[in-house]
């Protein structure tokens, strides 16, 4: 049996690697930044940090969302310091109060002096690429040099076609952050090798996992529920009703997609949960995730998420356990790299995608996602 070796140990320990990700990969790639509904109304912003950068969403006065570095176009300061608010039709600067409309242009650089001359129109703010689906927003620092979003997705979106995303809404988004390496957490999601020993709630629910192997796209390998199990909770059970439009199949299984590079995307007959990764330190993750539902779902009496809530939480925290083991041991001497089994096929299908990335500085285009 040849088993190939993963990821060296430097690289999920080294802060020479993680400046190299941050510009060759977090800089080059579509990254999902959250929901529409964040900024659902003019003046609505959020700032988001993709590793040295802070970048600026915001919906301007005609209803577009639109990105742009969170940076003065005349001293560098940062615009919006705030993780989000609401602005009053324009952004200002707090150092000199050059002024910006909605949509980046410089309106404004009160008390300069021969100002009817300057060239404001050189000065907008710097854009970010943004475009949207599903209802999520992505953006790539690259601009206008990025390639189009439904390149960097693959077949996901048709693969997803029936589920409603567009219209779904968040119940609650929670952040945490977990003692490892981004791409532990990634290749920990990619595998369902552990799932026996790590999460035998999970393995309840879905016999599949009790072997070990994890679902596939485009695969006979289907994560389907156990009689009497009908989601992601406790018990498998829901009051919640399933999510419009789904086909026979999809209402007796789990489905999920890897939006690389840090975006887990897990679909339940009644809700849609996801998580995405920001690298904060090699060994150090931020992770944001949102529990989604119909609005009609949430209208009703008897709403509540909390059971949806509580499972997924309790897997993470399995699964945030274990990785927090393997930063410890990936950072001793003893260990040079360690293999992946036949059963991990997606983590080292991720090991390929991401060396590519990183050392040939190559624009990120879709891997090929595993469903877990």
């Amino acid at each position: 049996m040849h088993l190939e070796a993963t990821l060296a140990g430097a690289y999920y320990c080294d802060l020479g690697v993680l400046e190299r990700e941050w510009e060759r990969i977090f800089q080059r790639s579509w990254i999902c930044a959250g929901r529409e509904e964040r900024a659902a109304a003019p003046g609505q912003y959020f700032t988001l940090a993709v590793g040295r950068e802070s970048v600026l969403v915001v919906r301007d006065r005609d209803g577009h969302l639109r990105a742009f570095y969170n940076v003065c176009r005349h001293r560098g300061a940062r615009l919006c310091p705030a993780e989000e608010g609401r602005l009053k039709g324009a952004v200002s600067c707090t150092y000199h109060a050059w002024t910006y409309s909605l949509d980046g242009r410089l309106i404004g650089t009160p008390h300069l002096s021969g100002g009817e001359s300057f060239p404001r129109e050189d000065f907008s703010l710097v854009p970010v690429a943004l475009e949207t689906w599903g209802g999520f927003i992505f953006i790539n620092l690259e601009g206008e040099r990025a390639a189009p979003l439904a390149q960097h997705l693959g077949e996901a979106p048709e693969r997803l076609k029936r589920y409603p995303l567009a219209s779904l809404k968040s119940a609650s988004r929670q952040t945490y952050e977990a003692g490892c390496n981004w791409k532990i957490l990634v290749e920990n999601y990619q595998e369902c090798y552990h799932c026996p020993g790590v999460h035998p709630e999970l393995c309840d629910l879905v016999p599949l996992y009790r072997k070990g192997i994890v679902d596939a796209s485009d695969s006979d390998v289907v994560a389907y529920f156990r009689e009497g199990a009908a989601t992601f909770t406790r018990s498998g059970a829901t009051r919640r009703p399933f999510l419009s439009g789904l086909n026979d199949a999809e209402k007796r299984k789990y489905d999920g997609e890897m939006i690389v590079p840090t975006m887990m995307l897990n679909l339940f007959p009644d809700y849609v949960q996801y998580r995405v990764l920001w690298p904060l330190a090699p060994g150090r993750t931020r992770i944001v995730t949102e529990w989604l539902f119909e609005p009609s779902t949430m209208a009703r009496e008897d709403f509540d998420p909390g059971d949806a809530i509580e499972f997924i939480n309790m897997i993470a925290r399995q699964d945030w356990t274990v990785c927090e083991l393997v930063q410890q041991g990936v950072a001793s001497r003893a260990h040079r790299h360690g293999v992946y089994t036949p059963q991990e096929t997606h983590s080292r299908a991720f090991k390929t995608w991401y060396l590519d990335r990183l050392e040939n500085g190559a624009t990120p285009g879709p891997q090929k996602p595993a469903d877990r």
